[in-house]
């Protein structure tokens, strides 16, 4: 991600260590410091910066069969970690953005189940909820919030070997199939144009090409 001085941030996981890591481009030099050191922490980590550049971090802390979402949070002078969900084996490649309050809301896999899930903080807690469980769901996604603050989000279904699409509606999840010609959808991508439109590039296995597809 990259501040308001155009200066990038990268969160990554320290595989030696089994630490989460933040780098941040000072504008002369990389400025480097551990975020999460508890334990096996820090794969299949989302960055975004909230109005103010304070970094937003969600994770995973490895525990086999049982590992949980975290998110850390930069108060410009600490950061504040909590669990996101705790509840079964979850947090695997999550995908994170943040309102226009600067609140995150982040997609993310439940492993137990394996179903697409969407943790958003209302500002006191988080509210959790399953987007789809056809099968196994999610295992992958790519969250983008529209104009109107609605969550976008692409995402693979392993069982079908199909690209999917869940945008909420304001009352519910309006789910679609992207493509299902092969084994299609993995390792995507999702953007949304200035009119709201998804665009999302991706993996076709069963050709070995790269695909796009777009929306209206």
């Amino acid at each position: 991600a990259f501040d308001s001085a155009g200066n990038p941030l990268i969160s990554y996981y320290d595989y030696s260590n089994l630490d989460l890591k933040l780098a941040k481009w000072t504008g002369s030099t990389w400025n480097i410091q551990t975020v999460d050191s508890a334990g096996d922490v820090g794969m299949c980590c989302s960055l975004a910066l909230d109005p103010s550049d304070n970094p937003r971090i969600t994770y995973m802390n490895y525990v086999p069969g049982e590992s949980d979402l975290k998110y850390a949070a930069w108060s410009g002078s600490a950061w504040a970690i909590s669990i996101i969900d705790s509840n079964g084996d979850n947090g695997q490649l999550g995908s994170l953005a943040l309102n226009s309050a600067g609140n995150p809301l982040v997609s993310y896999f439940d492993n137990s189940t394996k179903d697409l899930k969407f943790a958003k903080w209302t500002g006191t807690a988080w509210t959790i909820e399953t987007v789809d469980t056809e099968g196994i769901v999610g295992s992958s996604s790519s969250l983008k919030l529209d104009s109107s603050g609605n969550p976008c989000i692409a995402y693979y279904s392993t069982s079908n070997g199909d690209l999917k699409y869940a945008k909420w509606t304001g009352s519910a999840w309006s789910i679609q199939l992207v493509d299902t010609e092969g084994t299609v959808g993995a390792y995507h991508s999702l953007a949304l144009d200035s009119a709201g439109n998804p665009h999302i590039s991706y993996y076709n296995f069963s050709s070995g090409d790269l695909k796009y597809a777009e929306g209206s």
